[in-house]
């Protein structure tokens, strides 16, 4: 699981998803859970920068420090018992949309996984609880909630499957962004959006998009 972990930190630093202060976690058990250290290297990361911490970021294994925002992944882990990964990015595309107020739009059939997705309306880091509950919040049983000038949060039945939702933002993201240069993006209608969910929801998908990113480390 921590290689799994540091094999998906490193594919979303090399394809720009987060950068220097982008954090994953995996849960271990019911009350705690694995993350990359605050201080480690993201694209240099090895199972050695993963730590295990309790719900209230006391370590369980390791000696560096959690990130500052460990609140975002122990308040998810309190509230979402299906949820067993959690993924948050600094990524640039869907960013800019929060930036200027622009809500993200399906306009590619991956990106329609991830549903209407609501908005933190706050750049400001979560690092105490009462902003992880906030977070959480803003969430709901959904996949993933954008940070407003700040990154994205997605969440996964498991690493490959959140790690896969997450580059379909950014993809999603980046697609609507370029097409708005030029004009109009065309949104998929309720009923394509249907279509993709039924077909693309699926562990192969996931697996294919993983195997692409992963080659390229």
């Amino acid at each position: 699981m921590k290689q799994q972990l540091v094999d998906a930190i490193r594919m979303l630093e090399r394809a720009g998803f987060i950068d220097h202060n982008g954090h994953c976690s995996a849960r271990r058990d019911e009350g705690s859970f694995h993350i990359n250290s605050g201080a480690s290297v993201r694209g240099a990361l090895t199972v050695d920068d993963i730590v295990t911490v309790d719900l209230d970021g006391s370590l369980v294994e390791g000696t560096a420090k959690p990130p500052l925002e460990f609140h975002i992944h122990s308040e998810i882990y309190r509230a979402r018992p299906d949820v067993h990964a959690v993924m948050h990015t600094h990524p640039q595309w869907s960013t800019f949309l929060t930036m200027v107020g622009e809500p993200y739009k399906p306009v590619y059939a991956q990106g329609v996984l991830l549903g209407d997705m609501p908005l933190l309306d706050s750049p400001l880091s979560v690092n105490t609880r009462p902003m992880g509950e906030k977070l959480v919040a803003a969430l709901g049983s959904g996949p993933a909630v954008l940070l407003k000038a700040h990154g994205v949060v997605v969440v996964g039945a498991n690493i490959l499957e959140c790690f896969a939702l997450s580059a379909y933002v950014e993809e999603n993201a980046y697609r609507q962004y370029m097409a708005m240069q030029i004009g109009k993006p065309y949104v998929f209608s309720e009923a394509e959006q249907k279509a993709c969910r039924e077909k693309l929801w699926t562990p192969s998908l996931f697996q294919k998009t993983w195997d692409h990113y992963r080659s390229k480390i």
